[in-house]
Parts: structure tokens; C-alpha cells; sequence
């Protein structure tokens, strides 16, 4: 009966060492994958802040941009040769100069140049890329810019124009 009380105590014994195995594999795996789903979640969410951060930088841009230029009738939105451009006017040293901003072959370009030269879009400077790039003026004191990024981001915004007449 000794021999086979000591056999049931080893077995007894292995049991409880591998009921013991089981359970430190079980949290081992559980851990695991509570750590990769911890990762593709925040992976998932920097790519979508990414982008929407870079929809905003664009927007921050031109909203400084409008900013800066607000005169009296110094905004406009303008469309030539089937491109579509925000017009920056504004007056340097006695002459009118226009900024004007445009996507044109997936990007976002900036021209400055004299009020009255021809709009040669391929002379301007490349700013970002950009899938499109809409301008409204939904009133003469509301602006609206609307910018999709090529990840998929979009973003609008309106401006409200604040000029007032300004004096020459």
C-alpha cells in the first residue's frame, strides 16, 4: 500500500506541476496578444493622426496666408486655364502683387508675381502634396478651403476676411 500511495503522490504531483505549466503558458499567450493588439491599435491611430496633422499644417498655412494679405478686396479665389487658385493681392512699394496658391499635378504650388503677368502655373514653387485643393468664397467675407491629402485626409475650413478699407 506504501508503493502505491507514493505512486498516487507523484502523480498527484505532476498533476499539479503541469495544471501549473498550463496556467503560466495561458497568461503567457494572453499576454502576447494583448500586447499586438495593443500595438496594431496605436499603429492605426498615429497613421490617422499623421495624416490629419498633415491636412491641418496645410490648412494652418493658408489660413496664415489669407491672414497676412487681409485688405479690402485683396482676397479672391480666381480660375484660369481650368485651374482653380486663392488670390493673395497685395501692394509693395506702389505696385500690386498677387500670390497665388493652386493644386496642379498632385501638389499644392505658390506663385508670387506681378498683378498683371500671365498665370503659368508650372512656375511656381512646390509647396506639398496634395490630392485636391478647393477654394469657395461663399460670401465677400467668408472664405472656404477645403484639402485632400493623398492618404485619404480631408479637411475643411472657413475664413472669416476681417479687412477693412485701407488707406494708400
Amino acid at each position: 500500500m506504501s508503493k502505491n500511495k507514493s505512486s498516487n503522490a507523484i502523480t498527484n504531483h505532476a498533476i499539479g506541476g503541469l495544471f501549473i505549466f498550463c496556467l503560466i503558458a495561458l497568461f503567457a499567450v494572453l499576454a502576447v496578444t494583448l500586447t499586438l493588439t495593443g500595438m496594431r491599435a496605436y499603429q492605426s491611430v498615429s497613421e490617422a493622426s499623421t495624416g490629419n496633422s498633415e491636412a491641418q499644417i496645410v490648412l494652418s498655412y493658408l489660413l496664415n496666408k489669407v491672414h497676412t494679405t487681409d485688405s479690402s478686396a485683396a482676397v479672391t479665389v480666381v480660375e484660369d486655364q481650368d485651374l482653380q487658385y486663392l488670390c493673395l493681392t497685395e501692394i509693395l512699394e506702389g505696385d500690386p502683387y498677387e500670390t497665388r496658391i493652386y493644386a496642379y499635378e498632385g501638389s499644392m504650388w505658390e506663385y508670387f508675381c506681378e498683378a498683371d503677368e500671365p498665370f503659368e502655373p508650372q512656375y511656381g514653387e512646390l509647396l506639398v502634396d496634395v490630392e485636391k485643393l478647393e477654394f469657395q468664397m461663399e460670401t465677400p467675407s467668408l472664405l472656404f478651403i477645403s484639402v485632400a491629402m493623398p492618404d485619404g485626409a480631408n479637411e475643411q475650413l472657413h475664413v472669416a476676411l476681417r479687412s477693412q478699407e485701407v488707406l494708400p
